[in-house]
């Protein structure tokens, strides 16, 4: 007697139900049954879905399944018909697989029905049925037959037409499980995208009926890509070999590079006359376009054709498309592109330079693979591709072409700032020495030798110079002190870098020193009594392991302060940071004495601009007030206290409701110099001070259109400083009192 494997009904579930996480995964692989069936259209629809027993039906106008096409491909389960028919009829090269994620869309529900109507069968139409009931009920899967039903339709109508139309249907009743608002919007996103928002892909449309799909849809097919402000197209040849184009808006070619300066990574590149070629890649034939968006409000301004675009509606509508998605054979791969599935690190990458790198809310991507040897292979449960070397080589492409796309870009910009201050101080030359010429001729040394057709009033003449003159002069002023603060900040980043390589250096060893003090104190306890212990090691051993941490979070400061991301514009919540700030300088205020006092009630309030801006204001009015308690040049109280106070205050001036950040501490308050000379470079109380310090907090102050004061005694005894930055509109937090006094 012969005997054969066979299977239990749970098998089903652990492949299809299990296996295949989301049930849109499993409706995408009927709608790419229907796209390999060269359907044109493909419509799904959900009724009463909100709830457990609604149905699914998902029809096209595809070639359609005769009985043999039906009992042999839709029910074999596990193994792909491309091997046998790579392409199909229309051309179409095929991306269905082994049947995985079909038979989890068929388990959703307890029966299923497919329809099907063969092209090459007119007028003739198979029914299967599948009670998935039944089927769970039995001892093997095998123990159920399914029955194909075979009818005949009227060929024609009474004015010749066909009644009968070619294409499936598959209809799943019974919903075990209710499909969410979540759920329903995932799967929408996921038919919009299929073929993307390009208005090139037209040849397979799907249709869906659900409320999601309805609200996604006018964004996803939105014409906003004609906003973009930079355009990427890289190529990758049959033979491993990169190339790339970097277009400007108005489609015009900025850059183009070859193999030897696309397939380089950015940070990998030597010296050119030290590179050897870049390697070939080994990936399939890909070709990437990203559109990269500016939507940066200041940008706005200085641009009419940005200052056109809808800003709003283009961040919305890249909350939902951005990012860079995989096509693979014309259609999306999920999850590559989904929300939070940033998987060619397209973000984590911007923190380099976030101006000149695009985010997933400020681009959108794809990247198209046809793929004619199957390199790349699918996931069982459909979820992306295999992470074989051949996808990770696909990846680095990517990468690399954004990479050389950026070093473009990052060139192109330093080449302007670099010569910009050259170019503004000769042409400021010329125009004044220009305008010199032209007074002369206006207003000569006597005023009895006017031009003929020089106005005959000299006090007007006069006037009119000494008002242009001025003009002039003050020009010159502000570029001398823009000039002046290039070169202070030049120094202030020179010092932050240097900085944060010695405190990266410092680490290691601090954390040694650590280690090895406890490695002596745990080899020290067994060899003396607890009375020599504490009386001979303790305080030296516990000492050294304090100063030792002290000097370990010193270092840790600097680079935390340093962080990239703390560059990027948002809106930063005032209470937070305070205490996020005085988090890093915790050791260094316990390790003084000094306690810090918080009085925060502007919770909630925000300020538009970055967490470096209010990490400087907040860590150089800390600075200042700590290095107070070690002069010895005035009396003060016995504690060490710093009060950092926020209120939500209003103002009747151009500031409207502000953020008022007040500062005190218990020192000897300011002493020795003026309250205005404070604010200026160079100028401190302190021994071996830089004079910087509240220098640029008064820079960072005005440049949010802000205001700052001085007081050289507060409530507690010592300085107090007073910051209002104005709030950010539409805040979250309870305004507060409108007088300065209260704070």
């Amino acid at each position: 007697m012969d005997h054969r494997l066979r299977f239990a009904p749970e098998i089903l579930a652990r492949l299809g139900e299990e296996l295949v996480p989301h049930p849109d995964l499993g409706i995408m692989e009927l709608v790419r049954n229907s796209y390999d069936a060269d359907a044109e259209l493909c419509r799904i629809k959900l009724s009463g879905a909100a709830e457990a027993g609604g149905s699914l039906t998902v029809s096209d106008d595809g070639d359609g399944m005769t009985e043999a096409e039906l009992a042999s491909g839709f029910l074999l389960i596990g193994r792909s018909s491309k091997p046998s028919s790579t392409y199909s009829r229309l051309g179409r090269r095929k991306v269905g697989e082994k049947g995985l994620g079909r038979l989890a869309a068929l388990r959703l529900g307890t029966t299923v029905t497919v329809t099907t109507r063969s092209r090459t069968e007119p007028g003739i139409e198979h029914v299967l049925s599948i009670d998935w009931n039944r089927i769970d009920a039995s001892h093997a899967v095998e123990d159920v037959p399914l029955g194909i039903v075979t009818r005949t339709l009227d060929s024609t109508a009474t004015d010749g037409t066909p009644t009968w139309k070619q294409g499936t249907t598959v209809t799943v009743t019974g919903l075990r499980h209710s499909i969410s608002a979540q759920a329903g919007e995932r799967l929408a996103r996921s038919l919009l995208l299929l073929s993307g928002p390009f208005a090139d892909n037209t040849a397979f449309k799907v249709e869906c009926d659900t409320p999601e799909y309805a609200g996604l849809s006018r964004l996803v097919n939105s014409d906003l890509l004609r906003y973009h402000e930079y355009r990427l197209v890289a190529v990758l040849d049959s033979e491993g070999r990169a190339s790339a184009t970097l277009y400007n808006w108005r489609g015009e070619e900025e850059f183009t590079g070859g193999h030897a300066e696309v397939g380089h990574r950015q940070g990998s590149r030597r010296k050119k006359q030290d590179a050897a070629p870049p390697l070939a890649f080994s990936a399939p034939e890909a070709t990437l376009e990203l559109w990269m968006f500016n939507l940066n409000p200041s940008a706005a301004k200085k641009e009419v054709r940005l200052a056109e675009q809808d800003t709003p509606a283009i961040r919305n509508w890249l909350r939902h498309v951005g990012g860079i998605h995989l096509y693979h054979r014309d259609l999306r791969v999920q999850p590559y592109g989904d929300k939070g599935n940033d998987w060619l690190d397209i973000n984590l990458r911007r923190t380099g330079s976030p101006d000149k790198r695009p985010s997933t809310a400020t681009a959108l991507g794809r990247l198209m693979v046809v793929d004619p040897a199957d390199v790349l292979r699918p996931k069982t449960d459909r979820s992306g591709f295999v992470e074989t070397f051949e996808f990770g080589q696909l990846q680095e492409f990517a990468k690399c072409a954004m990479d050389w796309a950026a070093e473009q870009r990052l060139q192109q910009r330093e080449q302007a700032r670099v010569g910009a201050s050259v170019k503004a101080h000769d042409e400021a030359e010329e125009a004044d020495a220009r305008f010199q010429r032209i007074l002369a001729s206006i207003v000569p040394p006597d005023d009895d030798m006017l031009p003929l057709d020089a106005p005959s009033d000299p006090a007007t003449l006069h006037s009119l110079a000494d008002s242009a003159t001025k003009v002039v002069n003050i020009q010159k002023q502000e570029i001398e002190a823009l000039r002046e603060d290039l070169l202070l900040y030049r120094s202030l980043a020179t010092v932050g870098t240097s900085t944060a390589v010695f405190a990266h250096e410092a680490l290691r060893p601090a954390s040694r020193i650590v280690n090895l003090v406890k490695t002596l104190r745990r080899r020290i306890g067994p060899k003396v009594s607890s009375e020599v212990y504490e009386e001979s090691f303790k305080n030296p051993i516990e000492s050294s392991i304090d100063s030792a941490m002290t000097l370990e979070t010193f270092a840790r400061l600097p680079l935390s302060l340093l962080e990239k991301n703390k560059r990027e514009v948002s809106d930063i919540d005032l209470d937070a940071t305070c205490r996020s700030v005085v988090d890093l300088f915790k050791r260094y205020l316990d390790e003084r004495a000094i306690q810090v006092i918080f009085d925060l009630q502007a919770e909630g309030a925000t300020v538009r601009t970055t967490i470096a801006d209010i990490e400087s204001i907040l860590s150089n009015l800390l600075a200042n007030a700590a290095h107070a308690f070690t002069r010895t040049d005035a009396p003060m109280g016995p504690e060490r206290i710093i009060r950092i106070r926020t209120r939500l205050v209003d103002r009747d001036d151009a500031l409207g409701q502000v953020i008022a950040l007040c500062v005190d501490d218990s020192g000897p308050g300011i002493l020795g110099i003026s309250l205005k000379s404070i604010w200026l470079p160079g100028k401190t109380t302190f021994d071996n001070g830089t004079g910087l310090g509240l220098t640029i907090v008064r820079d960072i102050v005005g440049d949010l259109k802000g205001k700052q004061e001085a007081r050289a005694q507060g409530e507690l005894g010592g300085a107090r400083i007073l910051v209002q930055l104005p709030a950010r509109a539409g805040h979250g937090g309870s305004a507060g009192s409108s007088t300065e006094e209260d704070w």
